[in-house]
């Protein structure tokens, strides 16, 4: 029976994982935290506050899986939907600002960040799925703490974290429709799903576990 921490992504609450941890075995023992959890800050400083989380697998989603991949230690590992890190100054200093820019409108005006947020082609599929409506309530609710998550936002912005060493045991799980992250790093396991967006644990929760339970097979020595 292992144990799993599951990291949310950004604005992402311990429901996001439902329907997926439903597909999972039953007999599997699951951690939900977000980002806030972990304390709000920089990637660095959050994946310390994981790595002192004990478990025997460890499944990070975007933002989540961004703090993964900075704890990386030997625990089994799976990223979904998550990219690798900057590594040019310039493309660093203009996603950092763009971060500021939106962490701002953020605290500004939640209502208005998040219909934009979402209004990203990334997001295009998740947007059309039948979990929309509720997960947009959701996310509604979790703007409440919009000082938090705008804090977060800049700190934790690609272009003020280092770009991850990667190393194994870790798998990545993509969507075939997520135009920014459709194609897994090598040489690592992975699973691409198809007709699945960037938000693949939402909107293809049971291919999402199927993918884990393959992959952690993968990973075993």
């Amino acid at each position: 029976m292992p144990s799993v921490i599951a990291i949310t992504g950004f604005l992402g609450d311990s429901a996001d994982f439902g329907p997926m941890i439903a597909s999972c075995p039953s007999d599997w023992s699951w951690h939900v935290v977000t980002p806030l959890d972990l304390g709000g800050r920089g990637i660095g400083e959050m994946a310390e506050a994981l790595a002192r989380i004990p478990a025997d697998l460890r499944i990070g989603y975007s933002m989540g899986g961004r703090i993964l991949l900075a704890a990386l230690d030997g625990t089994p590992s799976i990223a979904l939907s998550t990219g690798c890190g900057l590594t040019e100054k310039k493309a660093m200093h203009a996603r950092a600002t763009l971060d500021d820019q939106r962490a701002n409108h953020l605290r500004n005006d939640p209502k208005i960040f998040l219909d934009q947020w979402y209004e990203q082609p990334l997001f295009a599929t998740l947007r059309s799925s039948p979990v929309w409506g509720e997960l947009e309530v959701r996310r509604q609710g979790a703007c409440q703490q919009a000082n938090r998550w705008a804090g977060l936002l800049q700190a934790a912005s690609p272009g003020r974290t280092a770009a991850p060493v990667l190393r194994s045991p870790l798998g990545f799980v993509v969507g075939d429709l997520d135009r920014a992250y459709r194609i897994p790093p090598e040489p690592f396991p992975n699973r691409v799903l198809p007709e699945t967006g960037h938000a693949v644990h939402l909107e293809s929760p049971e291919s999402t576990a199927r993918a884990i339970n393959e992959l952690l097979k993968d990973l075993e020595p």
